[in-house]
């Protein structure tokens, strides 16, 4: 398996994430994977528990979160305690500092982090500072090629993920029930743009790998990262 699910989300990220750290470790073992890394929106509030889950299941997990403020967004992962330090100092910031400016502390913070995002601005910021880490977050849908050509043209590592905010195609409706209720608003209105994409499923390789013919480096760049973790 060379392979890893690097960027996942579950009921710890509210009203997006469907399914239970039990459910997602469940299903990454049945897909035979050695890692899993757990990233909720904005805080690590299932990290203590997804650890002894993950472990239950055979897994080694890593931990991180999925950063999102503005219009900018970007996977950290932990590689070791000072990251995990780092990311707790980041995601502290972005809830308490009402001046939080995401590009500028991410930048004061990175040491012990893996960073994967497909935002061009944010990537350019902290590639002029180092490349060190960085990788361009490659994921099935519609912006997929905008993210190759960003990889290309910055000259920086692309790294495939899938975004699950759940398990299986059909667990779809259960995230745009999710979706519904936290934009107080009916199925037949919430807006797409408001949703992951049908396509954020927990994909095994077999299938996240047919929609990556042309950046195989991508599917084998997780498990790179991933032998760089270590969660004690």
């Amino acid at each position: 398996m060379s392979f890893v699910h690097l960027h996942t989300h579950s009921s710890y990220s509210p009203m997006w994430g469907v399914p239970t750290l039990d459910a997602l470790c469940q299903a990454a073992q049945s897909q035979g994977q050695e890692y899993l890394a757990l990233t909720d929106t904005n805080g690590l509030y299932g990290a203590i528990r997804f650890l002894e889950v993950a472990r239950e299941h055979g897994l080694k997990p890593i931990l991180g979160a999925e950063l999102v403020s503005g219009l900018h967004q970007a996977v950290l992962l932990t590689k070791n305690t000072t990251g995990y330090a780092n990311l707790c100092r980041i995601l502290s910031a972005r809830h308490c500092d009402a001046s939080f400016d995401v590009i500028q502390t991410v930048a004061q913070h990175r040491t012990g982090l893996v960073i994967l995002s497909d935002d061009p601005v944010a990537l350019t910021a902290w590639l002029a500072e180092s490349e060190e880490d960085l990788y361009v977050e490659l994921t099935p849908g519609l912006a997929l090629p905008d993210a190759v050509a960003l990889s290309r043209r910055l000259r920086l590592p692309p790294v495939a993920t899938t975004r699950a905010a759940f398990l299986h195609p059909t667990d779809y409706q259960a995230h745009r029930l999710l979706r519904a209720i936290a934009e107080n608003t009916t199925l037949s209105r919430l807006r797409a743009d408001h949703c992951a994409l049908p396509s954020h499923w927990l994909m095994p390789e077999s299938v996240l790998a047919r929609h990556l013919p042309h950046v195989p480096e991508a599917v084998a760049n997780t498990q790179r990262i991933a032998e760089q973790c270590h969660t004690e």
